[in-house]
């Protein structure tokens, strides 16, 4: 489980067992350990990384809590965090009642053994806590101890001490108001711890006898009460044989020339360097002087094997970095800078704010100067603001008929590029039909982008249907103009209806008349309605003279009806042999029998017919005819 911000810890949770072996103990000492033990709430040890980026000052390690190990990371929003979980309510630890203000609660111990090879293990560790600063010298004073037994120590020792005095690191020994130079207050709000107050790095000294075997107990409590969570950051790898080469050094400048002291003067030693640029002279001195950043590394010779600590010499402060010059596009500007990621004793701006971050609003010039333990470091950033290039093609428009237009940009310059989307590349284009036009300008990578839409609203026609049309009887018929929208079109129907759409039952004739209110069009229809009763309109004549002077020589029914789903008609002699039939309206007898014209006389017909108004049914007609001559 792990959380990452800026400025901020990483906290995770882990087995102890790897904490001790994989965390605590520094790599190459040597030192067997063995029997590790761990008693407490089972969230209340974590590990910790990222914390030179944070006020902390210690990288990684390992971390023991009253509450819960992750609480310790920050932002510090809340001056009273207290973790209560299902199980978290342990009881204290007798060892450390012997040296608090009160009964312990909630403690943790992580305890295991080890062997070393000289006479003295240091390890470094912060004490942090939410009892700050409200609760100093109230009888609240949450405590830890680091207790050490073995060859040559009377009882268990307690080596986690304020320095130079025998007094137990707790709230009321290390505070504000006493041994304050080993105090940093940490208040609300700050981004990268939880705790209100911690310590500056200690150190933890054991003096022993090289190759025998001591225990070791890491304890914390709550002291009078289970409020208020306390925390122990133990550094990652700070478990090891002592030597005079101290923590790692952070050097301001290039061209110096430190020594490094390996002590352990009666053993031998062998300097070497990890990195391949160095070269160390004279490996086998316990003393040298190196003048390049690197790390360097001794490995001590004793009577049970060897180990190895090394040492960084390092830049005081690595270079920062605000960002790229940047150009930003348009009337205004806003850029917050900081360095990311990391965090200094203090910081100087170009304008003299102090503060992490500078929040810019105009362009110009910008640095920062930070400062590190002395150490100083400083960027700048340029931040200019460009307009953004000009374009106006103007509002949306409507043109009646066809056209032919110049659109796009008056601004003609050289640094600026166009591209519009049918594919141009010209500032100003034609165009003769409707649609969208986009145009997309860029001057020195600042883009802006104009469009316009143009209607091109065209002459119309109608059509509600064919000249004539029919129907039956108590049915309807819709007419439409196809035009639905009554904003822009007005629409007049010889019924006096405004609508896009009419419907009639009624023979007559039908008219619409639509004009474009945009544009002045106009346009015009009409149909010829006819409604049918029953059946409709047939009369068949009783007499035609087919004597070819084009009046009267074809005999038919005729009919008002126009269209049929069944048609059939014939004729007969008096002897009822047939003489004609047709299934199509249109034709009809031309009074020829055998090709042969007919005399006078008389025939017979019959007719069979269906239309839309015979309500599904063949109707039947017969009669007679005479031919006259």
């Amino acid at each position: 489980m792990q959380f990452v911000a800026k400025s901020q810890l990483i906290v995770g949770e882990t087995d102890p067992i790897i904490l001790v072996s994989n965390v605590l103990v520094g790599k190459g000492q040597n030192i067997s350990i063995s029997n590790i033990q761990y008693t407490g709430y089972s969230r209340a040890s974590g590990f910790f990384e990222n914390g030179l980026s944070t006020k902390l000052k210690m990288d990684a390690g390992i971390i023991l809590s009253s509450g819960v190990a992750i609480g310790a990371k920050g932002p510090n929003n809340n001056n009273a965090k207290t973790s209560f979980e299902t199980g978290s309510n342990m009881p204290g630890n007798a060892l450390l009642d012997k040296f608090a203000t009160g009964k312990t609660f909630d403690a943790v111990i992580l305890q295991f053994d080890f062997i070393p090879q000289t006479e003295n293990i240091v390890f470094n560790y912060i004490f942090a806590s939410e009892e700050y600063l409200e609760y100093v010298d109230l009888n609240y004073s949450d405590i830890f101890g680091f207790f050490v037994s073995g060859p040559g120590i009377i009882g268990e020792q307690n080596v986690a001490l304020v320095p130079d005095t025998t007094l137990p690191v707790c709230i009321d020994n290390i505070n504000h108001l006493r041994n304050s130079k080993y105090y940093i207050n940490n208040p609300m709000g700050e981004k990268t711890l939880q705790a209100d107050g911690f310590t500056k790095t200690l150190t933890a000294t054991l003096e022993l006898i090289p190759c025998q075997k001591y225990t070791i107990k890491l304890a914390v409590a709550d002291v009078n009460d289970r409020l208020l969570d306390t925390y122990v950051f133990i550094e990652s790898g700070s478990f090891k044989h002592k030597t005079n080469m101290g923590r790692d050094t952070f050097i301001c400048k290039d061209g110096f020339d430190v020594e490094i002291d390996a002590g352990n003067y009666n053993r031998k030693v062998k300097w070497t360097s990890k990195d391949p640029n160095i070269t160390i002279s004279n490996d086998t001195a316990h003393k040298i002087k190196v003048s390049k950043f690197g790390e360097y590394c001794v490995e001590v010779f004793t009577d049970c094997g060897s180990f190895i600590n090394c040492k960084k010499i390092l830049p005081g402060v690595n270079n920062i970095f605000l960002g790229k010059d940047t150009l930003f596009c348009g009337d205004s500007l806003s850029k917050t800078l900081s360095v990311a990621n990391r965090i200094f004793d203090s910081y100087l701006w170009s304008d003299n704010s102090t503060e992490e971050e500078l929040t810019v609003k105009k362009p110009g010039m910008y640095w920062l100067e930070v400062n590190n333990g002395g150490c100083k470091k400083r960027d700048t950033i340029y931040l200019n603001l460009q307009p953004l290039p000009m374009l106006k093609l103007g509002n949306d428009t409507t043109i009646c008929g066809d056209f032919n237009l110049i659109i796009g940009s008056n601004n003609i310059s050289h640094n600026i590029g166009y591209l519009w989307n049918t594919g141009d590349t010209l500032s100003r284009i034609h165009v003769n039909k409707g649609g969208k036009y986009i145009l997309n300008a860029v001057e020195n990578t600042c883009k802006t982008k104009d469009s316009i839409t143009i209607t091109q609203r065209n002459n119309f026609k109608l059509n509600i249907g064919p000249p004539v049309m029919e129907i039956c009887n108590n049915d309807t018929l819709t007419f439409k103009t196809g035009i639905n929208d009554t904003t822009n079109y007005l629409t007049m129907w010889s019924n006096g209806s405004n609508k896009p759409s009419i419907i009639i039952n009624q023979t007559g004739r039908y008219s619409v008349w639509v004009k474009d209110k945009l544009c002045n069009f106009t346009a015009y229809d009409s149909v010829d309605m006819i409604v049918y009763e029953g059946l409709g309109n047939i009369w068949v004549p009783n007499a035609f003279t087919p004597d070819n002077n084009f009046m009267n020589d074809i005999f038919k029914p005729e009919t008002d009806i126009t269209s049929f789903n069944f048609y059939k008609f014939a004729v007969f002699d008096r002897w009822g042999q047939k003489v004609f039939e047709t299934t199509d309206p249109k034709k009809g007898w031309d009074g020829k029998v055998n090709n042969k014209l007919a005399g006078n006389d008389v025939f017979i017909w019959t007719l069979y017919i269906k239309s839309n108004c015979s309500n599904g049914n063949t109707n039947f007609l017969n009669g007679i005819v005479h031919i006259l001559r």
